[in-house]
């Protein structure tokens, strides 16, 4: 009998669609030449929802040029998605389904959210009550999504531009934190998305140790972001995107080993669901060095694979 791997799948976000489906496809075909097996889709880059509803025309362009790669496929939903933010709440709920719809279409295994944002001046009372509020939301996302396969991810967060200047705030920064609503949640649709570059800012950030966070963290991970960077919030606010790499600050996207993610150490134990995918998130201008990132997440998923085997 063989085992469930733990890695399942190497792949990677799609580069140069900006809203083209020509794009979308030149980009899925470039994966599939580096030997990826699935592919991570942006739902922003898309325009697969309009005010919450599906702008089906596209869904189906977009379906058809899927179809054509042999991938798999992931989603990265909405950021904006904020299941504690009850001004918008049943337009969150609208893009959320219209998203689901979505993915039963194309064949998506898991959708990425971010976790709940709140003010920092709210008090506890509140964000406890807002804890809850993002349960039920998801549970009634979950229940859709379980009702299709797909799984909702929940993503470990960054200390963001708003969060460093103080206009927000999340429990999700703190893998710990995370693993906790997901452990109330309990629905066999919802799990965790490890991105180890947002925990590793978020670790410097809240002044945490960063190796046990995430491995308090992995028996909820279903999903794995994999990419780099040198552990530095953004404090430096004059500076371009670009210009915030040779500060090494912030969310950078890197290739895997052109910054201090401490991969290393964290791939001696890290107990995460088999059956989980791997997808890079190296930005578009690193673009010629995808190929050694992947390389780089093969062997990442050999270390975890291998270890399960031992085990």
């Amino acid at each position: 009998m063989t085992s469930t791997p733990i890695v399942s799948s190497i792949g990677a976000t799609v580069q140069g669609v900006n809203g083209s489906v020509a794009g979308l496809d030149r980009g899925l075909a470039n994966l599939v030449s580096l030997g990826c097996t699935h592919a991570e889709l942006s739902a922003n880059a898309l325009h697969i929802t309009i005010a919450g509803r599906d702008n089906t025309g596209r869904v189906n362009e977009i379906a058809e040029v899927c179809a054509r790669h042999e991938l798999g496929y992931t989603l990265h939903a909405p950021i904006a998605i904020n299941f504690m933010e009850e001004m918008h709440g049943d337009l969150h709920q609208m893009v959320m389904r219209s998203n689901i719809s979505f993915a039963a279409k194309v064949g998506v295994s898991v959708i990425v959210i971010h976790p709940g944002r709140v003010h920092p001046q709210a008090d506890r009372a509140s964000r406890q009550r807002l804890l809850q509020v993002e349960r039920d939301q998801v549970l009634r996302a979950a229940d859709e999504a379980g009702r299709h396969g797909i799984r909702i991810g929940m993503e470990n967060l960054n200390p963001n531009a708003s969060m460093m200047a103080g206009t927000s705030w999340s429990y999700a920064l703190d893998p710990r934190a995370l693993a906790e609503q997901i452990d109330a949640i309990d629905h066999p649709a919802v799990c965790g998305t490890l991105d180890f570059a947002h925990g590793w800012l978020a670790a410097s950030r809240l002044g945490i140790d960063y190796i046990s966070a995430v491995r308090e963290f992995a028996p909820f991970v279903g999903h794995l972001h994999v990419t780099d960077n040198c552990g530095m919030p953004i404090t430096y606010v004059d500076a371009t995107e670009l210009e915030h790499v040779s500060y090494g600050m912030g969310d950078l996207h890197m290739p895997i080993g052109w910054g201090t993610v401490p991969y290393d150490e964290l791939l001696n134990d890290l107990p995460i669901r088999p059956d989980t995918r791997a997808t890079l998130e190296v930005k578009g201008f690193y673009g010629e060095d995808l190929s050694r990132s992947i390389a780089a997440a093969r062997g990442i998923a050999e270390r975890l694979n291998g270890r399960a085997l031992a085990a």
